[in-house]
């Protein structure tokens, strides 16, 4: 049988419904749970030998790049998620557009 894992490289805090309660400009001083959690599936994923797509989101890129290489080290398919979590349906076209952009740089740095 033929399966598809996906994992989104993100923190508690960067989902969209807690925008209201966690400011973006706070992040940076929340507690970052997404390094353990990742490094946890990496040792599954091992253990079974399977692969997944990992979608990276790019603040998280900026802030942890040993991890990113790490993923992409153990054969993983990193893709992004884009940088700050934003709804794409509440962003301009260049919004969306500089969003991805910082997004594939980070992951690509």
């Amino acid at each position: 049988m033929l399966n598809a894992l996906t994992v989104d490289v993100e923190d508690y805090y960067h989902v969209s419904a807690f925008e209201p309660y966690l400011d973006y400009k706070n992040w940076e001083y929340l507690p970052s749970r997404v390094e353990s959690n990742i490094m946890r599936i990496l040792e599954i994923l091992e253990d079974r030998k399977v692969k997944a797509t990992f979608f990276v989101l790019g603040w998280v890129a900026d802030r942890n790049p040993s991890l990113i290489r790490k993923i992409y080290g153990e054969g993983h398919e990193i893709a992004s998620h884009g940088y700050s979590h934003k709804l794409t349906y509440e962003m301009t076209p260049d919004e969306f557009r500089d969003d991805v952009r910082k997004s594939k740089k980070a992951i690509e740095d």
